[in-house]
């Protein structure tokens, strides 16, 4: 196989259809497609190179041997890389299936191939740590290279690579046309996505396996509104990485290995590849249903705080019950809040309200709430450094047309 194959002309009519399949009936961005396309226009070019056939004659073995070997071989830049590509085969092949050019069998075979796609990264891993000026080189490589696919690998119980839950109810209560322009929350997510692909596997902090330092600071300069961090900061410094850390780690996106480094998963390519709206939605019900409220705190500062999400129905229902654009006290309001949770007279009200207007929900909850667009609120004029590190004193608060929908919305789905 040289460098100067490519693809016959009947693989690059059924690339050309696919790339078309995925922006006019999936509907995604250019970008993407191209680069699903790419990776069949390069499998291609491999099985037209060493003679085994076409892309509709290929079977799971086949895309094992390919990605289990000669890609980690010739290809494979980083485990990233290799994640990519099995998601895109299994969009190609759902392709050909749909237009009739697979059957039923077929298809099952190709899509088992792409399960756990861990198997080639293990692979890969286990490929880079080989020493080619080792005196046992040679009898090393001979056992990688006949080793088996899924020696050592754990079968995974879930196929990571399934399509996240849109929630319908929260999708129907506002159009894409509602946030556009509204909220950056998209464009910064996928930045951070972004720089933990080019950086998969960084280290963490050993204390809390946080971000480090010098990464929360190269990743707080490429978000649309900076924010003011001490030279001294940590994650939870950072509203906004600290919040995408929870949100990433809670959608399966990425997570900590055994080495307390930040991996990524092949959930991140099925999360680029849906809509800007859809992908609103997965986030904020993240944020809502799945992001455990206390772990957004500093660990000092969630002592104690085991449970505290319960309220979030109550407090959704309130907040979408707010006339949009009118501000409301909020130091008033979540007493209000705390009454219809805890009852009024009881102790545990004003203990509430202290959690409320001092802790998770002004100093993590209202933040983040207000980076989905879903409100705005401001500060009070005089506040000591205290409640400037941790979000404190809060003065007043106003919902959006959309995000009042939005609220409203989750406290229907809740009931």
């Amino acid at each position: 196989m040289t460098g100067d194959d490519e693809p016959g002309a009947e693989a690059e009519e059924l690339i050309t259809s696919f790339h078309r399949y995925l922006t006019v009936e999936k509907g995604l961005n250019r970008n993407t497609a191209s680069n699903h396309a790419s990776e069949i226009d390069l499998f291609a070019t491999y099985l037209e190179g060493y003679a085994l056939g076409t892309l509709m004659e290929v079977t799971g073995v086949d895309i094992e041997e390919y990605l289990g070997c000669w890609y980690i071989r010739k290809v494979a830049s980083s485990r990233s890389a290799l994640l990519r590509v099995p998601a895109s085969f299994k969009k190609f092949y759902r392709f050909l299936h749909e237009r009739g050019h697979l059957d039923d069998e077929e298809l099952d075979d190709v899509l088992d191939a792409c399960k756990n796609p861990e198997r080639y990264v293990c692979r890969l891993d286990e490929y880079s740590e080989l020493d080619p000026y080792s005196d046992t080189w040679d009898a090393d490589y001979e056992r990688w290279l006949f080793g088996s696919l899924d020696g050592g690998v754990v079968e995974d119980v879930t196929d990571e690579t399934a399509p996240f839950d849109v929630d319908s109810v929260i999708s129907q209560a506002f159009t894409e046309g509602d946030i556009s322009g509204k909220t950056a929350v998209l464009d910064d997510f996928q930045v951070f996505l972004r720089y933990l692909v080019s950086n998969d596997s960084m280290k963490l902090t050993t204390a809390n396996s946080f971000i480090r330092r010098k990464d929360l600071f190269a990743l707080n300069k490429l978000m649309k509104s900076p924010e003011e961090l001490k030279s001294r900061a940590n994650q939870p410094d950072s509203r906004t990485i600290h919040l995408f850390y929870s949100l990433a780690t809670s959608l399966d996106l990425a997570f900590v290995n055994e080495k307390n480094r930040l991996s990524i998963t092949p959930r991140i390519n099925v999360f680029g590849d849906l809509s800007p709206k859809e992908q609103f939605v997965v986030l904020f019900d993240a944020l809502w249903n799945l992001a455990e409220w206390n772990q957004l705190l500093s660990s000092m500062c969630s002592a104690g705080f085991d449970g505290v999400q319960s309220p979030q129905d109550v407090i959704a229902a309130h907040l979408a019950m707010c006339e949009p654009g009118r501000r409301y006290d909020f130091v008033e309001e979540t007493r209000r809040i705390s009454m219809k949770i805890g009852g009024e007279g009881e102790v545990a009200t004003y203990l509430l309200v202290n959690f409320l207007a001092i802790s998770i929900f002004a100093g993590q909850i209202m933040p983040a709430l207000k980076l989905f667009g879903l409100l705005d609120f401001g500060y009070a004029k005089e506040r000591d450094e205290y409640a400037v590190r941790h979000g404190g004193r809060i003065e007043w608060f106003s919902v959006t047309t959309h995000g009042g929908q939005i609220l409203g919305s989750v406290h229907v789905a809740a009931s």
